[in-house]
Formats: C-alpha cells, structure tokens, sequence
C-alpha cells in the first residue's frame, strides 16, 4: 500500500469550500456556453497546449482537460466531467483553462447571485 501524501484528505476550511462553489457556478454556465456554441474549443485547446508547452500546467492537468474537452460530442458526459466535484477536477477548476468564454457582466452577475437564484443557466444578454 502506498503512503499517504501530505495534506491529502485535509479538512475544507469555510472560505476554500465557498470559493470552490463560486468556481463551480462559473463552470456550470461554462459548460452551457460550450454545448451551445462549440465554436469556442479551438481556443480553449490552444489555451490549453500554450499552458502546458510554458509548464504551468503538469501532464497529467494536460491530459485530464484533453480528455475531457474531447468528449464535448457527449455533453451528458462532458458535464459530468467537467463538474465533477471530486478534489482533482476541484483543483483543475481553480486554475481553469475555460477563460474568456463568460463575459464580465456574466461573470459578475453569476458570482454575486444569491445561492437560491438559478445557478444552472447561462445570462444571454444578446437575446
């Protein structure tokens, strides 16, 4: 049996776990401007690569976005993936390779929502 690595299975502290909810509601609404506009993966794989080739992003990071960004055609399990709420998929998110695909009014409105408000639909303003 392996030995457990340091501060694995720690604790959440309040501030970590609300922040972690905070980055899951951007990804939710992520995830629904994806689905709907897949126009927007060529950047995120290039985000991606350009992460990876300058090293801040470790090859198994590198390999566990690919996998997931490669199974957009199956959005069940692409949300699935990508809102996984296990402590690897957490840390991905933290440093996530999805920007620039929220606005900044969508960003705002998404992060200062109160937690009964529908945190699953993405804010279209140009409807």
């Amino acid at each position: 049996m392996r030995p457990r690595r340091p501060g694995r299975n720690r604790p959440v502290s309040k501030q970590h776990d609300a922040t972690d909810k905070q980055i899951l509601r951007l990804h939710q609404a992520m995830v629904d401007k994806l689905l709907a506009n897949p126009a927007l993966l060529p950047a995120i794989y290039q985000r991606l690569e350009q992460r990876y080739q300058a090293g801040q992003l470790r090859h198994s990071g590198y390999i566990h976005w690919h996998s997931i960004l490669d199974c957009i055609e199956q959005p069940e399990m692409f949300r699935r993936e990508l809102l996984d709420e296990g402590e690897r998929m957490r840390k991905l998110r933290r440093r996530t390779i999805l920007t620039g695909i929220l606005t900044e009014q969508e960003r705002l409105e998404l992060l200062y929502a109160g937690p009964g408000d529908s945190n699953n639909q993405v804010i279209d303003h140009n409807s």
